[in-house]
């Protein structure tokens, strides 16, 4: 076998490798303290019926993409989307699990379904309105819903996030 064709070769094989094991990350979508699931007064979150992840306490108006993919779904009420990633990963980020009946006049989206976003790409601003009636501290689960085809490998250790870092990754 010729040498520039063996090269070749072995480029493929590195890259598919490489590739293969490149590390799958999810961002925090907004600066605050982390909460796990389990410590959250709903269950759905709680018992990880909706996907597995963090939370976010977050304390600012705006919150970020945390991840690269396309907006699949905004929540009729605003409180919540949902981000498809190449790999097929369905992340949603839930604003306020304390609302019962989110207004949707609190939430102003820069975005809209079927857009491609980057992390860090700004989604959606949160009136101080709603800041004010939950006193800054909006609790925000950050989650992937089929978590069962792409479970989470590592979660961060810290108690507070900012926006843009990493909050777990996933196989």
């Amino acid at each position: 076998m010729p040498f520039i064709l063996k090269e070749v070769i072995i480029m493929d094989i590195l890259s598919k490798f490489i590739s293969h094991n490149k590390t799958k990350y999810i961002c925090a979508p907004a600066t605050g303290k982390i909460v796990h699931l389990q410590f959250l007064n709903d269950k759905a979150f709680s018992n990880k019926l909706i996907g597995d992840g963090l939370a976010i306490e977050i304390n600012s108006n705006c919150i970020y993409s945390p991840c690269k993919g396309k907006i699949n779904i905004i929540a009729p009420t605003k409180h919540a989307f949902g981000i498809i990633t190449a790999d097929g990963v369905e992340i949603l980020v839930h604003i306020g699990i304390q609302a019962l009946k989110p207004d949707p006049s609190n939430y102003i989206y820069h975005i809209k379904v079927g857009d491609e976003v980057n992390i860090g790409t700004p989604i959606v601003k949160l009136s101080d309105k709603l800041l004010k009636k939950y006193n800054y501290k909006i609790i925000t689960p950050v989650v992937i819903c089929n978590y069962h085809n792409h479970p989470i490998k590592t979660m961060t250790t810290a108690s507070s996030i900012k926006s843009g870092k990493i909050i777990y990754t996933y196989k």
